[in-house]
């Protein structure tokens, strides 16, 4: 069977990669005779006809082996055959060649040894061998003597069919599959040569002509090569109505193992635990599932508000995979039939993105410690903003100085010198705040209407025109009332002063006037009020005697 299977495979590769690969290297051989030089077997005509100016042709008095070699410039290729046409009627000096693949240009060659001409009997002197190997030199070697002489080689032409390392196709222009080992693939289909790369395969089983990871991925991968985060991985699944084969099935990294439920009323809901940059979702179902009618997958920040939630997909065939660019901690996926009775079988789910913390292809590197939410997948970048007190695209820097908060936006006005801390804004000094703010620790708080300076603590003057002075200085803001003046009005000009003496004086004597007034008449009272007194006093005194009498 095995046998089969590689003479199928040759005769494919036969039949779609003929790419020459001759143009993209160098001959040599064990000597030359006359002009017969090596290069001449690379250069058409592609025929068997001789002549010494289209021939290779090495020495004829040499006993020692005979060898013609090509050098691949580009290094190791894929060869998988090789076209050979030997001079005409002189299939004797071809008889008992072999052919090789090798990765050094050893002689005797040590490589892989592709051909050996069978005896009895001449072999054809046109002929195409298979090799499907890897390596860097194509040696054509003999041992068998000349009837006359030494062993001979005269190659006409020679075409060495396949791929540089790396490549496959017609004309070698397609890439070889980055999870083939050592990135070898065969040229005809592309397949892997030594197999594919099974690190992050579960099971560490995988397709050899695919490469796809075939019973699923390990832990917090999923794709088909498994070379993608899976946030689902460390998730909480639910599906409803729940049954015996529950949501976690459906993210144990298994494709064998799936969630299954039915009824009338049927969700599927991953909750990734925190809010997440989401790029894609990867679904494997089952067999058991309702496709006819619309699939839907909602996007939302709580369990239960899906309904309103964003739809991130809505149609009436749901894809393996579905690219997305949104943030969201659940995920909802609803299948068609609801209302009636739907089945809905999910074997495996992955959900494409990073951690908040994370970024990069397998999300292998930090984003910014700073940064207020998730960063950018690619870049890192703080997509969202920086945490109070940070700023850059990395929010990588501090805060200007005299500056706080968001974006930092905020002033340190009160503390002294402008010193205050550049996430929280509380003031760097212990003691103090600047005057015009009351003392404590964000010195943010200026002083009530009618006080200023050093802790609030000073009254602004009361010959300020309009209150309230300023709360830094104490300087009345809108000027003074009449006959005063100064930044808090608390000078008197010397004409002014001898106005407010005569005024005052005045002001004194009538004062003093009125006072006089109010004594005298107090007096007058008080001695009007002593007489009535008394004569009250001698009429009971009269009444008294006249009782007695």
């Amino acid at each position: 069977m095995l046998l089969l299977l590689l003479s199928h495979t040759v005769v494919l590769l036969r039949v779609s990669a003929q790419h020459n690969l001759t143009p993209f290297g160098t001959a040599t051989q064990s000597s030359n005779h006359s002009i017969g030089v090596p290069q001449k077997a690379l250069q058409p005509p592609v025929s068997n006809a001789y002549s010494i100016n289209i021939c290779s042709h090495t020495g004829i008095v040499s006993k020692t082996p005979a060898w013609w070699m090509f050098q691949f410039s580009f290094g190791i290729s894929f060869i998988t055959d090789i076209t050979i046409y030997y001079r005409e009627s002189y299939s004797y000096r071809m008889d008992g060649f072999k052919l090789y693949v090798s990765n050094t240009s050893t002689i005797p060659p040590d490589g892989y040894l592709c051909y050996e001409d069978p005896d009895p009997g001449l072999p054809n002197i046109t002929q195409t061998i298979p090799c499907n190997q890897l390596g860097q030199y194509v040696i054509y070697y003999d041992t068998k003597p000349d009837i006359s002489y030494g062993p001979i080689i005269e190659l006409c032409y020679v075409a060495i069919y396949g791929c540089r390392k790396g490549f496959w196709g017609s004309n070698c222009e397609k890439v070889c599959s980055e999870y083939c080992i050592e990135r070898h693939c065969y040229p005809g289909n592309g397949s892997c040569i030594f197999g594919c790369n099974t690190d992050y395969c579960l099971h560490d089983n995988c397709n050899k002509f695919t490469g796809i990871c075939t019973d699923g991925c390990k832990e917090r991968r999923t794709g088909d090569y498994c070379n993608k985060y899976n946030l689902a991985y460390d998730s909480s699944v639910l599906i409803n109505p729940n049954s015996s084969y529950p949501g976690s099935l459906a993210n144990d990294g298994s494709k064998i193992s799936c969630s299954k439920t039915k009824g009338p009323t049927v969700t599927f809901q991953v909750d990734l635990k925190e809010e997440s940059i989401v790029t894609g979702v990867y679904i494997l179902f089952g067999e058991h599932n309702t496709k006819v009618g619309s699939h839907s997958l909602y996007a939302s920040n709580t369990s239960n508000s899906w309904k309103t939630g964003t739809i991130l997909f809505e149609d009436q065939f749901l894809p393996t995979r579905i690219n997305v660019s949104a943030v969201l901690r659940y995920l909802t996926y609803v299948p068609p039939s609801q209302g009636t009775s739907a089945e809905l079988e999910v074997c495996e789910i992955g959900i494409l993105g990073c951690p908040p913390s994370n970024y990069g292809t397998v999300c292998n590197k930090l984003c910014p410690g700073n940064c207020n939410g998730p960063c950018d997948l690619e870049t890192g970048k703080c997509i969202f903003g920086c945490l109070n007190g940070w700023i850059g695209n990395n929010c990588e820097q501090e805060c200007p100085f005299g500056k706080f908060g968001k974006n930092c936006s905020e002033f340190c006005h009160g503390c002294i010198s402008h010193m205050c801390d550049h996430v929280n804004g509380i003031c760097d000094n212990s003691t103090a705040c600047k005057p015009g703010y009351v003392y404590d620790k964000y010195c943010n708080t200026t002083c009530r209407n009618g006080l200023y300076g050093s802790n609030c603590l000073q009254i602004c003057s009361s010959f300020c025109l309009h209150a309230p002075c300023n709360h830094r200085t104490g300087d009345c803001i809108d000027g003074c009332i009449l006959g005063v003046h100064g930044t808090n009005c608390m000078q008197v000009s010397v004409k002014t002063a001898e106005r407010v003496i005569d005024v005052a004086l005045r002001i004194g004597l009538f004062i003093g006037g009125v006072l006089l007034g109010i004594l005298i008449t107090v007096a007058v009272c008080f001695v009007i009020r002593k007489k009535r007194q008394s004569k009250k006093r001698q009429g009971k005194d009269n009444v008294s005697k006249k009782r007695q009498r």
